[in-house]
């Protein structure tokens, strides 16, 4: 086994890579107005553009994996770091719309880079220390997500626009790249170290049984990410200030999750606080559907944050123990299964919506987590091996 001080080291870096994934990736998405105003596009301009993302992670995904797995997740994790922080800038000076979609699809295929690397990363320490880290880990990243909002909004207030912001962005992550490149350490299951060599995985039924979880999490994340601010000015009318309220409980509720999701799941096990997990989620969402107030709602949708937080770590990190040897393809292949849940969500529940009503549309992410409840009330037996010890 590494030695603790290795370790630690190894786990600190990983940490602040997911913190300033979060901070970027917030500063990006809060800039999207102004990039949008800056070329004048349309919203169905917009949503194209943006749909580009989530289509090169997709893409991406399986042969990052590859990499991580042939070349090791500290050597990805930094060459994903680099490239992200020469990618997010480019957004802000593209000077058409062409360029601006490309810019688009090539950040989500180098973010797809640096995710997997981090992600398998993470995992890899996890096993090594035989415990539960993966919702810290994802914590810091929500965290990271809330800094990078409030930087923002600070830099907005300065009249600084979004080639200041996105540009900011790149030299964080590029110094925060270089700072943990010091630190990460190549640890890799011994399994892997041993042959030397990657093979290819087809997703087996344990991954796609935890695929199809990761699908449902992401629906829910997606859903209330795009809809909770337009759900309290539509439907329980609040003003557009007050409905960030909404989402920042959210965002605020999974990171305090995730802070203490180790110490739970470590204390009480993966199926009793994913059913816990469930249940709060699914009344949170249904107080804000029966009773549209406005406290009720901004109260319900942190709830559902209390209730989705630990979720998807723990997916992740099940998927990253499928195959021992290649922990990087394992994840790759349950992200980019359940990726299609992120990337479908915000066309089923505007279908809906515009057919039926917005609190309808929200039924849905309900029976997705009264599922991933029942589910978790008799736990599927997944055989995984692990590495042996070092």
């Amino acid at each position: 086994m590494l030695y603790k001080s290795l370790l630690l080291r190894a786990r600190l870096a990983t940490s602040l890579m997911f913190f300033i994934n979060g901070v970027v990736l917030a500063i990006w998405a809060t800039n999207i107005p102004e990039l949008k105003r800056n070329l004048t596009l349309t919203d169905q301009q917009l949503g194209f553009a943006l749909s580009g993302f989530a289509a090169g992670t997709m893409i991406t995904m399986y042969i990052a994996g590859i990499l991580a797995t042939k070349i090791g997740t500290r050597n990805t994790l930094v060459l994903g770091g680099i490239l992200l922080s020469f990618t997010i800038p480019l957004c802000a000076y593209a000077p058409s719309y062409t360029t601006f979609v490309a810019s688009i699809l090539l950040l989500g295929v180098i973010n797809s880079i640096y995710d997997v690397a981090m992600n398998s990363h993470a995992c890899v320490i996890e096993i090594e220390r035989k415990k539960v880290l993966m919702p810290s880990f994802h914590a810091l990243f929500s965290i990271g997500g809330l800094i990078g909002a409030s930087t923002v909004a600070v830099l907005l207030s300065d009249k600084l626009g979004a080639t200041y912001c996105l540009t900011l962005a790149g030299v964080l992550v590029f110094v925060a790249t270089i700072i943990s490149a010091f630190f990460l350490v190549d640890i890799r299951p011994e399994v892997q170290a041993n042959e030397g060599k990657v093979k290819f995985r087809l997703p087996n039924r344990t991954l796609l049984y935890l695929a199809f979880l990761t699908f449902l999490a992401l629906f829910i994340e997606r859903t209330l990410i795009d809809w909770s601010s337009l759900y309290l000015t539509d439907i329980s009318h609040v003003s557009t200030n007050i409905a960030a309220l909404g989402f920042a409980g959210f965002s605020l509720a999974m990171a305090l999750t995730r802070l203490s999701g180790d110490y739970f799941i470590n204390k009480f096990g993966e199926s009793k606080v994913l059913i816990t997990s469930g249940l709060a989620g699914a009344i949170g969402l249904l107080l804000a559907i029966i009773f549209p107030t406005p406290t009720v709602s901004i109260l319900g949708f942190l709830v559902v944050g209390l209730g989705l937080g630990n979720m998807i770590p723990v997916f992740y990190s099940r998927a990253g123990k499928v195959f021992p040897e290649s922990p990087a393809v394992g994840y790759a292949l349950n992200g980019t299964l359940g990726y299609t849940g992120f990337l479908i969500a915000p066309i089923i529940i505007g279908s809906v919506s515009t057919d039926y009503s917005l609190r309808i549309a929200m039924v849905l992410p309900v029976l997705a987590f009264i599922f991933l409840t029942i589910v978790h009330m008799k736990p599927k037996q997944v055989s995984i091996t692990t590495p042996h010890a070092r």
